[in-house]
C-alpha cells in the first residue's frame, strides 16, 4: 500500500496537536499512583516543606480519595525529585555549553607556543 503527499502533511498537522490524555490533567482518566504523585509533586514539597511528615501527607491524600502507603509515597517522590534534578542538571548542561560557546572569551595568549616567553627572558 502506498500513501501520498498530502495524506502525510495531513496527519503531521494531526499528531502535532495531540497529547496524552495521561500527561495532562484534563478530562476525567484514570491515573496510577505514581502518576498522581508526579502531577502533584509540587503540591507535597510545599507541604513537606512546611513540616508535615510523609505519614501525614499519605493520611491526607488517603483522605482525599488517594490510597497510598506512606512508604510508596516516600519512593515516588524521591523517584521524582530524582526526575527533577536529572532535567534540572541537564538543561544546565544545554545552557552551559551555548553560553560557553557564545560568550568565549577572547585572550591574547600567542597560540604559537615558541612566542611564549622563557623563564629567563622574564627575570
Amino acid at each position: 500500500m502506498s500513501t501520498n503527499t498530502e495524506i502525510v502533511r495531513r496527519i503531521q498537522a494531526e499528531f502535532a496537536n495531540l497529547q496524552s490524555e495521561k500527561k495532562t490533567l484534563e478530562g476525567n482518566h484514570e491515573m496510577t499512583l505514581r502518576e498522581a504523585v508526579r502531577a502533584l509533586y509540587s503540591t507535597l514539597q510545599r507541604m513537606r516543606k512546611r513540616g508535615f511528615t510523609t505519614r501525614e501527607m499519605a493520611q491526607k491524600l488517603n483522605e482525599n480519595g488517594v490510597a497510598i502507603k506512606p512508604a510508596t509515597l516516600a519512593k515516588y517522590l524521591n523517584e521524582t525529585e530524582t526526575e527533577q534534578l536529572i532535567k534540572s542538571a541537564a538543561a544546565r548542561r544545554r545552557n552551559g555549553i551555548r553560553q560557553s560557546k557564545k560568550a568565549a572569551p577572547q585572550h591574547d595568549i600567542p597560540v604559537n607556543t615558541n612566542e611564549l616567553p622563557t623563564t629567563s627572558e622574564t627575570e
